[in-house]
């Protein structure tokens, strides 16, 4: 039993520690954040950092894949409901990521997006695990558009793969440029432009 609950203990601060840095890298970013900001944040004594990470980086690619983990799940329950039809799902997917957005008052940005723009072309480790964690929800986004007539967003043109591919690079976009606005506006921009057949 004692070993049990050790593992529940060093799980539940492992999970701590992940749970603080995606907090820490989204309000500043990861070369900002030292190890001990982490731990001072989350209630982990010093010096037990190693414990449960090997480094930084480590680290780093932990909370990304965490992070891309909550939002495939959270992909694959709004645009696999077969209840919806494909292009309400695909927008109802758009409007919950904007009011997430506005929830945090347009700060912060998304995570694989300030990670991305601050990693991927500096350290190859991030720069492979970032490709995974945008390929898994460009992959979900494709599921849903293979059901779908492109041609209601414009997009007939393309495969299902690529149209998915499409719509997150304007949306990373629109992220991008909705933290230098401070508002929802390039987000509402994005939403009128694909969904500008009342989809």
């Amino acid at each position: 039993m004692a070993r049990i609950r050790n593992q529940e203990h060093y799980y539940a601060v492992r999970e701590k520690l992940l749970e603080t840095g995606q907090q820490l890298f989204r309000q500043k970013s990861f070369f900002e954040t030292g190890i001990n900001d982490v731990l001072k944040q989350a209630g982990v004594a010093k010096g037990s950092f190693y414990h449960y990470f090997d480094s930084k980086e480590d680290f780093g690619i932990a909370v990304a894949h965490r992070y891309s983990d909550t939002q495939v799940d959270f992909a694959h329950r709004v645009l696999c409901d077969e209840r919806v039809p494909p292009l309400t799902r695909l927008k109802n997917f758009f409007e919950a990521a904007r009011s997430d957005m506005e929830h945090r008052r347009f700060a912060e940005g998304c995570l694989m997006c300030n990670l991305t723009t601050e990693l991927a072309d500096e350290v190859p480790t991030f720069q492979s695990e970032l490709k995974g964690n945008w390929g898994d929800l460009s992959g979900e986004l494709a599921a849903c558009l293979g059901k779908a007539d492109l041609s209601k967003i414009g997009l007939s043109h393309l495969s299902a793969e690529e149209a998915a591919d499409w719509l997150l690079n304007a949306w990373s976009g629109a992220l991008t440029r909705m933290k230098a606005t401070g508002d929802d506006g390039p987000l509402n921009l994005f939403l009128k432009s694909v969904f500008k057949s009342g989809v």
